[in-house]
């Protein structure tokens, strides 16, 4: 009698606190899931998932759970994370998990697509050069835990590029180079984060007006100095950076990255506007310090939990970049379908061009009204002539929000 009583008394109070718990949480955060529901019906779009998304994203007490959870898998020496969202490999990096993969990507559609954006602008004299970064998971480096549902994207990279070649567009694929001789593995990613690190963009740089110069004859840094290291500083921060990965798994399970960050040796004089929520415009003018660096990010009180250290150059990502080199009036104009992963690069090429125009591939997600095609339309329609479009897509975001744009319906 006793013993089921105590079970009975245990779940009533169990059941009590996480309706308490519930309770509070929503009348914390209503405002944000009401919003959520209220966008929905007003769409005619109401999902279940995206107000569980909206909840757990905003739950209280959010961080400390995390750390919790983080400190019980580590102390089960666990290298998988939450039911395989992540696995760790041997040296500790967080990587995505995949059980099996999709069969819903038309990779062929992809690929024609890209293939109609360049009909398109060759018409006007642009060249198109297609770029993929590396992944993460690299075949023979990456070692992991038998059993391991490593998420590996090879076939869908190759499958893209022979498309791509087939059609007659010039690619590049960054994850037959990297890692390099001098630049290992560990220095080429972060441990907590998915993004390469800053001294990988930047060598990426070199690489791509390298190809550029193999592929349509233009030498963007004709004396070599840009692309050199000769051109920056370099300086790390130590236990600095804590990646978007960590951040769902919590600096106890996670640990935190060094970040190197590389400052040039020259002044520049650049104009940049860039577009950040709900369509509104900023503009910087000045040295290349001062237009494209958020030194903020680095600071010893930042918040690790909101402000990720890769944003130093041109925050990461913005829906629309417009970037004027004012020292470089015969330089080249270039025209960027870009992820999160060419933030750094957009930054270490803007000496070496005199416009960059770059729009973030996935903006859809952010607002359904920008269009890719009319923006790009847009601009040829107002008078600006491409030297060259680079698409550029990291592995994992080959998928068709990353391809929105001259689409055949």
């Amino acid at each position: 009698m006793n013993y089921f009583f105590r079970k009975r008394a245990f779940a009533l109070i169990f059941t009590l606190l996480i309706m308490i718990f519930s309770g509070y949480n929503l009348y914390i955060n209503g405002e944000n899931v009401f919003s959520v529901v209220k966008n929905q019906y007003e769409n005619q779009s109401v999902s279940t998932s995206e107000i569980e998304d909206s909840m757990l994203e905003n739950i209280i007490y959010k961080r400390g759970l995390v750390e919790v959870y983080g400190l019980t898998q580590k102390m089960l020496l666990k290298n998988e994370y939450n039911d395989f969202d992540y696995i760790k490999d041997e040296k500790g990096f967080l990587n995505y998990a995949r059980f099996y993969s999709e069969d819903t990507k038309d990779i062929f559609d992809y690929a024609l697509r890209v293939k109609r954006l360049q009909d398109y602008v060759s018409e006007y004299g642009t060249r198109v050069l297609f770029v993929i970064t590396p992944s993460k998971y690299i075949r023979g480096t990456s070692r992991f835990e038998i059993g391991m549902p490593i998420s590996d994207p090879d076939h869908e990279i190759n499958e893209l590029m022979v498309y791509l070649n087939r059609l007659g567009v010039k690619t590049l694929n960054m994850g037959e180079y990297f890692p390099l001789e001098d630049l290992s593995y560990e220095e080429t990613f972060f441990k907590t984060d998915h993004h390469w690190t800053v001294p990988a963009a930047f060598r990426a740089t070199g690489i791509l007006v390298e190809e550029i110069k193999k592929k349509f004859g233009d030498d963007l840094d004709p004396t070599g100095y840009y692309t050199s290291t000769d051109a920056y500083r370099e300086e790390t921060y130590y236990g600095h950076m804590f990646g978007a990965l960590g951040r769902d798994t919590g600096i106890i399970y996670a640990g935190l990255d060094d970040f190197t960050a590389l400052y040039p040796k020259y002044a520049g004089n650049y104009i940049r506007e860039y577009t950040y929520g709900s369509g509104n415009i900023f503009r910087k003018e000045g040295s290349f310090e001062e237009t494209f660096l958020d030194k903020s990010v680095l600071a010893d009180d930042i918040d690790l939990y909101e402000e990720s250290q890769y944003s130093l150059y041109i925050n990461q990502v913005r829906e629309i970049e417009n970037i004027e080199n004012l020292d470089n009036v015969d330089g080249k104009n270039i025209f960027m379908i870009r992820d999160s992963y060419f933030g750094p690069v957009i930054t270490f090429m803007a000496p070496m061009c005199k416009r960059i125009d770059a729009v973030y591939a996935l903006m859809h997600d952010n607002d359904p009204n920008l269009s890719v095609s009319d923006y790009l339309k847009d601009r040829y329609d107002e008078g600006y002539r491409y030297d060259y479009v680079i698409i550029e897509i990291y592995p994992y975001n080959i998928e068709d929000n990353a391809f929105r744009y001259f689409r055949v319906d």
